[in-house]
C-alpha cells in the first residue's frame, strides 16, 4: 500500500520531507527558543556593571539607584563616582559641581557631607525620587556590602589627589571591604596613592583612548583593570590585556544593539551600562 504522504504532489512531498528532516537537527527553530547554553556563556564572559547604579531608571549615584541595581541578579558590579566634601568625607556624586544633579549650586568641595546629604538629588530625574540626597561613600558601602562588588571611581577634580586616595582607602579599609572593591581613576597619581595606602586594594585606569603603550602603562601602575570607552575595544588590545592578566571594562553601552554586538565577542570583558535590563535582553535574550 502506498503511504498517504507518497501520494502528495511533488511540492507538498518536498515540504513534508524537509520538515520531517528538521527533527534530526539539534538546533532547530532558534528563532522560537533561545540557546540558553550560549546565552549563559555570553553572560559569564561579559559581566554586567551598573553605571552609577541603575541610572537609566533612577537618579544616578543615589541610594535609590544602587538599591535598584543590587535588586537585579544580573548585576555583578556597580560603578560610582567619588569626590571629597569640605569636611574630608568621600561622597558619591559624578560632577564636581552640584547644578546638574541636585537643587544645590556651587562646588561639592564647598559643602559638608551633612549639607550634601540634605540636598535634593532626585527630583531632576523624576519627582518620585524627591528627597534623595548625595550619599557618603560609607553609606553606599554599608548598603551594598556582601551583595555586589563595587567599582569606585575617584574623580579628584577639586581635591589633593593623594588626600582623596587616603580618605577613600580609610573608609574602605574600616569596613574591611578591600576584596569587594576596585578603585579606578583617570589620574595615574591617584592610583599610585591608593596602592601606597593599601597594597591590597586593586586599582584600574580609566581612559577614552587606545594608545599603543596602554597595556604597558597599566603594568607600570600595577593596575589590574582597564576601564575604557567601548568604541576602543579591539582584538589586539584584548589579547594584550589578557596576556598581562588585566581585566577590561567597556563603558558605557546603552543600546541593545551595541550590547549585543560586544557580547558576541569571544574575549572576556565587562559591559558597563545605565540599563542592566537591556544587558539582560541583549546578552541572555530574555
Amino acid at each position: 500500500m502506498v503511504p498517504p504522504w507518497r501520494r502528495m504532489d511533488p511540492l507538498w512531498y518536498g515540504i513534508n520531507s524537509f520538515l520531517r528532516g528538521l527533527k534530526n537537527v539539534p538546533f532547530r527553530y532558534p528563532f522560537m527558543k533561545p540557546n540558553l547554553t550560549d546565552a549563559n556563556a555570553r553572560a559569564a564572559r561579559h559581566p554586567c556593571v551598573a553605571h552609577r547604579g541603575f541610572s537609566g531608571k533612577a537618579p544616578e549615584n543615589t541610594l535609590a539607584a544602587f538599591r535598584m541595581a543590587i535588586g537585579l541578579s544580573q548585576v555583578s558590579w556597580i560603578e560610582m563616582d567619588v569626590h571629597l566634601s569640605r569636611d574630608d568625607v568621600p561622597v558619591v556624586i559624578h560632577d564636581g559641581t552640584l547644578e546638574r544633579t541636585t537643587n544645590g549650586a556651587g562646588r561639592v568641595v564647598d559643602y559638608t557631607a551633612e549639607e550634601l546629604g540634605r540636598l535634593d538629588a532626585g527630583s531632576w530625574f523624576d519627582p518620585a525620587f524627591a528627597g534623595e540626597g548625595v550619599p557618603s561613600l560609607e553609606e553606599v558601602l554599608v548598603m551594598t556590602a556582601g551583595k555586589c562588588r563595587l567599582n569606585v571611581e575617584l574623580k579628584g577634580d577639586d581635591a589633593d589627589h593623594a588626600h582623596l586616595a587616603k580618605r577613600a582607602v580609610e573608609v574602605i579599609s574600616s569596613l574591611r571591604l578591600e576584596d569587594e572593591i576596585i578603585v579606578t581613576s583617570f589620574h595615574a597619581d591617584i592610583l599610585m596613592a591608593v596602592r601606597k595606602y593599601s597594597p591590597r586594594l586593586r586599582t584600574g585606569l580609566i581612559i577614552d583612548a587606545c594608545p599603543a603603550d596602554l597595556v604597558e602603562k597599566l603594568i607600570s601602575l600595577d593596575a589590574s583593570l582597564l576601564s575604557i570607552g567601548f568604541r576602543h575595544i579591539n582584538e589586539r588590545l584584548l589579547k594584550q590585556a589578557e596576556a598581562a592578566s588585566i581585566e577590561v571594562m567597556a563603558w558605557t553601552l546603552n543600546s541593545v544593539s551595541e550590547l549585543r554586538r560586544l557580547a558576541g565577542r569571544p574575549e572576556s570583558f565587562q559591559l558597563c551600562t545605565n540599563y542592566p535590563d537591556r544587558w539582560l535582553t541583549a546578552v541572555k535574550g530574555v
